[in-house]
């Protein structure tokens, strides 16, 4: 049971298939399980016809799955990009052809055995929808051909794929009509080949892969059929009639095996959340993208396999941007049209880029606390712009916010939050002071003279972290500050005077200073650290551990405290109430779910403190965005993270 839970959850997670298509599936499935159980017992009936109007019904139920499934994809992707981005916009359509048309139709075939009217019929038809993927991924190679963007080694692998593509197809046929070693052997080889080589590197090759998939189970399915052996003709009904019966009780809607599995089979925690993230709204991340940019329409896309919007992906008719969904900073923005205007001098540029950090609403540091470069290559302009050190000296090394510039546009950027104040940035609960104070505290733990600092960045997150301010100082100290409440969680650095400091005793001060309580902690080696942890700790409250690296001799001091992750504890709650969480949330949205899936998640509040929760993912349908839930175990309360 638990080796097939898992299994139910690995389709779930790593293929996302829709509500549609696992209904589909499933009822389809279902369908053709009572009729080949049917068949099977009730003989007194002209099993051919039957047979073939099963077959017609049947494909009429999977290319009303398949519209649906464009219908989505259409909606939420510009109609060029199926055919000219080289990402899999079709993917979630390739993998309701593979679990829902191969399976589907595959399971037909078993079921009627026995039948041979209208088989080449349906082979044919099955063959060209299957073969559409193929010809898609060709279209886009060729599209990439004649805007110049095929480099030979592509054009020869573009020539490739279409020789093997119309090479199988001819083998087959040939089969079909006529089997002969000189013609199947070739056959076999060719589509084994591409489909181990498709499974090597994780179906990012679908469109190939599903049709060579089904035509070897085709062919083989022929070869059996037509077989001339007595036995293996005492055995096909039979044999179809186990096979009816396996998927009734694998796939039936009402209670299958995967229910009974999921039934009885604890989940595993997927994931951790601490309650005091904010996450950047699409709504939020569009107006960046729009005020940076002067356009006003964007396409959105979201990779399916992604719960969270760790990015927002945007792109207009003049511009690419992704957009951190976290803090909301720019990560990158490109140009993808010509640029427009006339040259300017280096000072309106720089005029024009603070200008331009004004329009997404950040307040820079003062101009003598910003080290800012001007160069010029090829025409375009780059505009670097770092922070200084607290005494106003320059810091080497430091990350950069970059913009590029070519006439009046700007045709890159790429943000840092180190270029303002921190108490001005998102989320962080402490000023400048209080981390001047903090430092000096800290320094004076140490027994070290405090330098100057520069903040070189601040990192945002949801599961490892909250917010951390990262600090460089003058003498190459490396140190991390919790951005709510000023903590320091990591320290790296050489010490001066080393040979009179005794570490032991330092990392007793460091740890009295955190309200450690030293009887309930251990001190072990691991590796290069001496590791601090609580001899038991609360499995409802985050552990941490507390690593500290020095040696006789050498300056280098290291501490770091960070989540103990090796602290793991086993939750007891059933994978299928997922489902009851499920239907919590379905009651109260106002729009139509295209597909989502389930991980039990642990939330931590701001005392470290962890509730149990079901995070529930939702795709809304023609929509790209991820709609996300927390539904607590105990209390059934719900809360969205996106609305």
């Amino acid at each position: 049971m638990e080796l097939i839970s898992r299994f139910v959850l690995y389709i779930d997670n790593a293929f996302y298939l829709s509500h549609f298509s696992k209904g589909i599936i499933i009822w389809s499935l279902t369908a053709l399980s009572i009729y080949g159980i049917f068949t099977f017992f009730y003989k007194a009936w002209d099993e051919t016809r039957m047979a073939t109007y099963v077959g017609f019904m049947v494909r009429l139920v999977l290319l009303i799955g398949l519209s649906i499934e464009m219908l989505h994809q259409v909606n939420i992707t510009e109609i060029s990009a199926l055919y000219y981005e080289r990402q899999p916009s079709l993917r979630q359509f390739l993998h309701f052809l593979f679990f829902g048309y191969i399976i589907v139709v595959g399971f037909y075939y078993i079921v009627t055995l026995k039948q041979n009217k209208t088989e080449g019929l349906f082979f044919t038809f099955d063959i060209a929808v299957l073969t559409l993927p193929s010809f898609q991924l060709i279209t886009s190679l060729v599209m990439y051909l004649l805007n110049g963007e095929l480099s030979q080694s592509e054009m020869l692998g573009l020539l490739i794929i279409l020789i093997i593509i119309i090479a199988s197809l001819y083998l087959f046929f040939s089969n079909y009509w006529e089997v002969r070693m000189r013609t199947l052997i070739p056959f076999y080889f060719i589509v084994i080949s591409v489909s181990l080589l498709a499974f090597l590197v994780g179906f990012r090759i679908m469109e190939l892969s599903n049709l060579f998939v089904f035509l070897t189970l085709l062919m083989t399915y022929h070869l059996i059929k037509n077989s001339k052996c007595s036995w293996l003709e005492k055995v096909k009904r039979p044999f179809s009639f186990t096979v009816a019966i396996l998927f009734l009780i694998l796939c039936n809607p009402l209670y299958n095996v995967a229910d009974f599995a999921l039934a009885s089979t604890n989940a595993e925690v997927r994931l951790r959340y601490f309650d005091s993230t904010k996450l950047i709204q699409l709504k939020e991340a569009k107006e960046i993208a729009q005020n940076i940019t002067g356009d006003e329409h964007f396409l959105f896309q979201q990779p399916e396999t992604e719960d969270f919007h760790n990015r927002y992906w945007f792109r207009s008719k003049n511009y690419s941007v992704e957009i951190d969904g976290i803090s909301g900073a720019v990560f990158s923005l490109q140009r993808q049209t010509e640029s427009v205007g006339k040259k300017l001098s280096p000072e309106e540029y720089v005029n024009k880029s603070k200008q331009l950090l004004g329009k997404l609403g950040r307040t820079l540091l003062s101009d003598e606390q910003i080290l800012t470069s001007i160069s010029e290559e090829n025409g375009f302009v780059h505009i670097e712009m770092a922070p200084k050190l607290t005494s106003g000296a320059q810091m080497p090394g430091v990350l950069m916010t970059t913009f590029t510039w070519e006439k009046e546009s700007l045709v890159a950027f790429y943000e840092r939050f180190n270029l303002y104040p921190v108490e001005n940035l998102k989320g962080i609960e402490i000023n400048t002071k209080e981390i001047n104070s903090i430092l000096k505290e800290w320094y004076t733990m140490l027994e070290q003279e405090m330098p100057d600092y520069v903040i070189e960045d601040v990192q945002y997150g949801y599961s490892n972290r909250t917010i951390e301010i990262y600090l460089l100082t003058a003498k190459g100290h490396s140190i991390h500050l919790d951005g709510h409440t000023g903590e320091v969680l990591y320290f790296a650095g050489n010490l001066e005077n080393d040979e009179e400091v005794d570490f032991e005793e330092m990392e007793t001060k460091i740890l009295a200073s955190k309200n450690i309580h030293f009887k309930n902690w251990k001190r072990e080696r691991v590796s290069i650290f001496w590791e601090w942890r609580e001899n038991d700790p609360d499995d409802m409250k985050l552990s941490y551990v507390h690593q500290f690296a020095h040696t006789i001799g050498d300056p280098l001091f290291i501490y770091d405290k960070g989540i103990d992750y090796y602290h793991k504890v086993e939750r007891h709650v059933k994978i299928d109430s997922s489902k009851e969480a499920y239907a919590i949330i379905a009651k109260e949205i106002d729009y139509t779910p295209y597909a989502s899936r389930a991980k039990l998640t642990e939330v931590i509040d701001e005392n470290d403190q962890i509730r149990l929760a079901w995070l529930i993912v939702i795709q809304p349908y023609k929509q790209s965005e991820h709609r996300l839930y927390l539904v607590d175990i105990e209390t059934k309360e719900w809360v969205s993270l996106y609305e």
